[in-house]
């Protein structure tokens, strides 16, 4: 249709490619929520999706749709990847610390926990009530999928490549992500330290809300809502950087995340539409 400027893409990994490749010949503004441009590379994106890119020559004109790190490219982009759920709270949380040095990127560890929806609607006996209900259990590991987003961005944050060890959990919960990271801190940062950092990074963004030292972050807060709670803590006893962040898995992990992406590309104010 000639009268529409943008589409938005939920499907698969895989399938979204075949119309992104259509809609962007016919000059429109594509928005993926699908994995298939969030990897730069192709032959990462063959190591962790199993199968080889789709449609790789799109991948040059991608831009990573995290507003918070790539806002400038985001409003010029043709092509914008909507980043995964776990990603989104996992970058962000380690975003200033990586940008400011404080952290020994060799030692990061990943602890998430998400609401049931975040595996989609599929016929799984795993995913249904019964069997996610009164029970908790980790999935994915040692390589989940998300890593080969997660690993690009914060290399690209770090100037280096950077592995981490993630660990995901499967919730009795609708919705929403909690997740708790930890780093061994480079020299002496207190929390004072970190905690300027962590505001300055974040100085703002709309869509970020910074706790201070006497609170933390509640899925509960943040369930139908495009915002990320974060949280930083010092722990001197073992020298480590602790970092916790809750999202909407459906809303800034997903669809409402998208529109904001949407928002920046065509000039609205950030906000427009979006719960706050």
């Amino acid at each position: 249709r000639e009268d529409v400027d943008c589409v938005f893409l939920a499907l698969p990994h895989g399938v979204a490619a075949e119309f992104a490749v259509p809609c962007r010949k016919a000059g429109k503004v594509v928005i993926d929520l699908s994995a298939d441009f969030r990897v730069y590379d192709p032959e990462v994106y063959a190591d962790f999706y199993g199968a080889a890119h789709p449609a790789p020559e799109l991948l040059p004109d991608a831009v990573y749709g995290l507003p918070e790190l790539h806002r400038d490219a985001i409003k010029t982009a043709g092509l914008i990847a909507s980043p995964g759920c776990y990603p989104t709270s996992i970058i962000l949380g380690l975003a200033p610390a990586l940008s400011a040095g404080l952290i020994d990127s060799t030692t990061i560890v990943a602890n998430s926990i998400s609401g049931a929806t975040g595996a989609g609607r599929k016929a799984d006996a795993s995913l249904i009530f019964p069997e996610i209900d009164e029970n908790l259990r980790a999935y994915g590991v040692p390589k989940h999928r998300h890593l080969s987003e997660i690993e690009q961005e914060l290399s690209l944050l770090a100037k280096h490549n950077v592995t981490i060890s993630f660990i995901p959990h499967l919730a009795p919960l609708a919705r929403g992500i909690q997740t708790s990271i930890t780093a061994i801190l480079k020299g002496e940062v207190d929390a004072e330290q970190a905690q300027q950092a962590y505001a300055d990074f974040f100085a703002g963004e709309p869509f970020v809300l910074l706790h201070g030292q006497d609170s933390l972050p509640a899925t509960r807060n943040v369930v139908r809502t495009n915002r990320i709670e974060i949280a930083v803590r010092v722990d001197p006893r073992t020298s480590r950087l602790l970092v916790f962040s809750v999202e909407d898995n459906l809303g800034k992990g997903a669809a409402t995340q998208a529109v904001q992406a949407m928002n920046l590309r065509f000039d609205f104010p950030e906000t427009e539409g979006l719960p706050l």
